[in-house]
């Protein structure tokens, strides 16, 4: 490391004494103007890849954002209504009241039966709930005959 700086120095030296016993630090004015012309080459090709590079993140955001609505429909179905929070201001379904929750349960299924999922077990347990019943009256009707 401590070759290179004083490689450095010692470089820059030597090129200024270089240049004072050839008459230079004087540039001919075609020099001048050549270099001149390298700089506005360089600038404009630069200016140019700048350009490039701005157009392209540009059609790379379109093309992100084009993906992203098309997320957005096939979630959120419509448009951004939902997304955004639009007519109900919720993403989930409306909630019931409790008159709407009492309305809709069936007053036959106010026992144990209520609470167990549709189906075949709900069913069971009907079926299973009525055997006392049907148990009892058979055996009236017996009695009753004799």
């Amino acid at each position: 490391m401590a070759s290179f700086i004083a490689k450095q120095l010692v470089g820059k030296q030597m090129e200024s004494v270089k240049g004072k016993m050839t008459g230079g630090d004087e540039t001919s004015a075609e020099d001048a103007e050549r270099l001149a012309e390298q700089r506005a080459a360089i600038a404009e090709a630069l200016a140019e890849e700048k350009r490039k590079r701005e157009e392209k993140h540009r059609r790379m955001e379109a093309e992100r954002e084009e993906m992203r609505q098309g997320i957005r429909e096939k979630h959120f179905g419509d448009g951004d209504e939902h997304f955004f929070g639009g007519a109900a201001g919720r993403l989930g379904r409306k909630r019931k009241t409790a008159e709407e929750l009492a309305a809709e349960r069936d007053p036959a299924e106010d026992n144990l039966a209520s609470f167990l999922p549709e189906g075949v077990v709900r069913d069971t347990v009907r079926s299973v709930a009525g055997v006392p019943q049907r148990v009892l009256a058979d055996a009236q009707d017996k009695c009753a005959i004799q």
